[in-house]
C-alpha cells in the first residue's frame, strides 16, 4: 500500500465506494512513514440518506475516545465531506507534528 499523504485514512475510499456502509466507516490513520497513530470513524449519519450529515472522528492509539472531530453537512456532497476530512487531517497533523505550520488565525 502506497502512503502518499502525510496523514492517511486507510479504508476511507472503500467506505465511499461501498455506499457509505456503516461496517466500513472506520480504519487506521497512518503517517507517510507507516506509523499507525490512531484510527478514524464516521458516525451520526444515515447511510440511506445522501443528504444526511455526520461526523468524522479521530481516536489516537492507546485512547478510547475521539480526541478530534469534524462535522460534515451532507454525506453525498464531496465538497462537504472533503472539507471536513481536510480540516480533521490538518488538526491531526498539527497535533502529531508540532513543527507543522499552523494556519493564521482569522
Amino acid at each position: 500500500m502506497e502512503l502518499i499523504y502525510p496523514i492517511n485514512f486507510i479504508g476511507h475510499d472503500e467506505w465511499i465506494h461501498g455506499g457509505y456502509d456503516p461496517g466500513l466507516a472506520q480504519g487506521d490513520v497512518i503517517t507517510r512513514d507507516g506509523e499507525v497513530i490512531g484510527s478514524w470513524r464516521t458516525v451520526g449519519y444515515d447511510p440511506n440518506d445522501e443528504y444526511s450529515g455526520g461526523r468524522f472522528e479521530f481516536i489516537p492509539s492507546g485512547e478510547d475516545t475521539a480526541r478530534f472531530t469534524e462535522e460534515f453537512a451532507s454525506l453525498d456532497i464531496r465538497m462537504s465531506r472533503g472539507l471536513a476530512l481536510s480540516n480533521l487531517t490538518r488538526t491531526i497533523r498539527e497535533w502529531y507534528e508540532p513543527t507543522f505550520p499552523k494556519w493564521p488565525a482569522a
